[in-house]
């Protein structure tokens, strides 16, 4: 972790920085256990700690923040799909528009979902181009079967 990795944790609650800690080691985790996903860059966005997928460029970039005392976020880019997918996922979490995934330090049971969120993220690019290889063999009829 850079330093300024590390001061932008040292901003955040205790309580908050515990759960985003343990997101980062999952953002690392997940992009070395799936070869889609390749390699990711930590960098500061807004000043809060951000995650790229550089080679491949397979995903979105991937923010996390604290909301308030006791809520962070994991928040993409405004224009992809991701938290309308995600909304059919996870009907009940709490979300900032079309931004971000809102979560409560105090709760924990939500690992699946973050991870989930993570990996949706992660490789948002390379399944948003496999599905629309999808639809075009499907419409030419060259769907191997």
């Amino acid at each position: 972790m850079t330093p300024d990795i590390r001061a932008a944790f040292a901003n955040f609650s205790t309580e908050v920085t515990k759960q985003l800690v343990m997101i980062r080691t999952w953002i690392f985790e997940i992009a070395h256990a799936n070869d889609d996903i390749g390699k990711v860059q930590e960098c500061l966005k807004w000043n809060e700690p951000s995650y790229l997928t550089s080679s491949p460029k397979s995903g979105t970039t991937l923010r996390i923040s604290q909301v308030d005392e006791h809520h962070y976020g994991l928040f993409v880019h405004c224009q992809t799909s991701l938290i309308e997918e995600f909304k059919l996922a996870y009907p009940d979490l709490t979300y900032d528009k079309n931004r971000g995934v809102i979560f409560d330090a105090r709760n924990s049971k939500q690992e699946n979902a973050i991870k989930q969120f993570i990996y949706m993220a992660l490789t948002y690019h390379v399944r948003k181009l496999n599905n629309k290889r999808e639809n075009i063999l499907n419409h030419t009829g060259h769907r191997q079967h």
